[in-house]
């Protein structure tokens, strides 16, 4: 059986654990080929207040040109943070030509968060992502980036769960077929994650425990783990709950680690715990 192949979107960033340094070892470890193809390649994470970059967007499309001359296939097309809202464009492109009726598309919508777009960005970049979300099977916002999406006000109170219902609904109405929102506001000691399913018309909340750690790329981590399994034919609740206790297992042990939050999750040594739920 051919393993499957995963075209990753994502920015690079040499040092601080984020984008396709978080998505590669983790597909990798699940026994996916990770494909990456990078929008800009970063010196470090943002986190660190002082870095430099380069821009990929000149070389996207060739590089596409010569994939598609030489005939390549992937089994999912995952993306997430973009440079700029130009990039849309391109994944969109790589979304014609290389997905069929049975390539996952996964894309986290990767903008913003705590009720604001991230500094880097402009507001054309949620007029863009709410084109590209359409092409998705399925879209991994967190609570900020749904608000940005549907156009409404960001609230750090607790959602309802017919609130959050109505949320998703939205979000499937503008053409994913399966919606997961993270970082959902709960009570103090617990975070939120709701998943739902156009295809089963079904609803699921998830919660675990708040760790007192914030870092860099966890919205990464979860979603690649969460393909990994959606690769696997895991059901999309099923999935959601796995990538939820890994990623709060990796957490914690970074947290009781000491690391500096600024490197991201220590995702090394925690890839046995992952490979244990397979």
């Amino acid at each position: 059986m051919p393993t499957k192949r995963v075209l990753a979107i994502h920015d690079m960033c040499s040092f601080g654990r984020c984008s396709l340094t978080a998505a590669i070892p983790i597909i990798s470890a699940m026994g996916h080929q990770v494909c990456p193809f990078p929008t800009a390649i970063f010196s470090n994470n943002l986190t660190y207040g002082d870095y430099t970059f380069d821009d990929f967007t000149p070389h996207m499309t060739e590089f596409m040109d010569k994939w598609e001359k030489l005939g390549f296939t992937y089994d999912s097309i995952y993306s997430g943070f973009l440079a700029d809202a130009s990039q849309i464009a391109i994944v969109q492109d790589a979304i014609k030509r290389f997905a069929n009726d049975d390539t996952l598309i996964i894309v986290d919508p990767a903008m913003a968060d705590d009720g604001h777009l991230y500094p880097v960005f402009k507001p054309a970049i949620v007029t863009e992502m709410r084109k590209l979300i359409g092409n998705a099977t399925v879209i991994t916002p967190n609570y900020t980036e749904a608000c940005l999406l549907l156009d409404i006000p960001y609230s750090d109170h607790t959602p309802s769960t017919k609130d959050l219902t109505d949320i998703c609904e939205r979000l499937i109405a503008m053409g994913p077929q399966k919606v997961v929102i993270t970082s959902v506001p709960a009570q103090d000691d617990a975070i939120k994650i709701v998943s739902c399913d156009k295809s089963t018309a079904s609803f699921n909340e998830t919660i675990t425990d708040r760790i007192p750690f914030s870092t860099c790329g966890t919205g990464d981590l979860f979603t690649s783990v969460l393909t990994g399994f959606l690769l696997k034919d895991y059901d999309l609740h099923k999935a959601v709950e796995n990538a939820t206790e890994f990623l709060s297992y990796a957490i914690e042990y970074t947290y009781k680690a000491g690391s500096d939050p600024r490197e991201g999750v220590q995702v090394e040594p925690c890839i046995k715990k992952l490979t244990d739920m397979l």
